[in-house]
């Protein structure tokens, strides 16, 4: 296997042309097959580029043009598949904030597999571009000028993957009279006539309680408006 290489426009990584015998696996009984493809005599090959970041090449200690076994391109592979993991990561990180385990589905999404995809989240939240506790504090606060109450958010927040320990010592610091207020703006806004039919008036509380709201709460600003 003959590898060649060329600085990419980044100045971090490094973009490898690699040549390597194209193969087919193939499984017979349990046992594991590798076959070659020839064609008119000669050995058909196939061209792959693989990203690596400069660390990792520098850590392989390979020179133009070196002929390159079985196991050492394996291990070049291996390395750039962690290498795209972080850097699709970093990507989705600069269009929005995420947990670190909804990165790591996103990243599955796209093709990640599961070990690296979760890798490359947890090293991408030691590297400080994910940060729970200042992403549920924005949150927070987005949802309450939403008039969300605290269950509604509590819950938004578990489905994004944030940490329950993290949600629960955030909105802790809220005080339960903003969430108060906010219940009444809510029923000042979007029920300004309350139905006097118990039916309706059930729907309407219900509508209440799925913004995250307690009963206490709902009797309190309906008592108020």
């Amino acid at each position: 296997v003959r590898i060649f290489y060329k600085r990419s426009c980044n100045c971090n990584l490094l973009l490898l042309t690699v040549r390597k015998l194209l193969r087919q696996r193939t499984l017979d009984n349990g046992k594991s097959h590798i076959l070659n493809y020839f064609t008119n005599s000669r050995t058909f090959f196939i061209k792959r580029k693989l990203l690596l970041f400069a660390e990792q090449y520098v850590s392989l200690g390979l020179s133009k043009g070196e002929i390159i076994d079985e196991k050492t391109f394996d291990c070049i592979e291996e390395m750039s598949k962690k290498c795209r993991a972080l850097r699709k990561g970093s990507d989705l990180l600069s269009y929005s904030a995420s947990s670190k385990v909804r990165l790591a589905q996103r990243l599955r999404n796209k093709g990640i597999d599961r070990e690296n995809a979760q890798e490359a989240a947890a090293q991408l939240e030691r590297l400080g571009l994910i940060n729970e506790e200042a992403d549920v504090e924005r949150a927070i606060q987005i949802y309450l000028k939403k008039l969300y109450g605290k269950n509604r958010i509590y819950k938004e927040l578990c489905a994004k993957g944030y940490e329950r320990e993290i949600i629960v010592s955030e909105l802790s610091l809220i005080d339960d009279e903003v969430f108060a207020e906010n219940c009444i703006a809510l029923v000042r806004k979007k029920h300004k006539n309350l139905p006097k039919d118990p039916a309706e008036q059930k729907k309407t509380i219900a509508s209440l309680v799925r913004y995250g709201y307690t009963l206490a709460q709902i009797k309190n600003a309906i008592n108020k408006n």
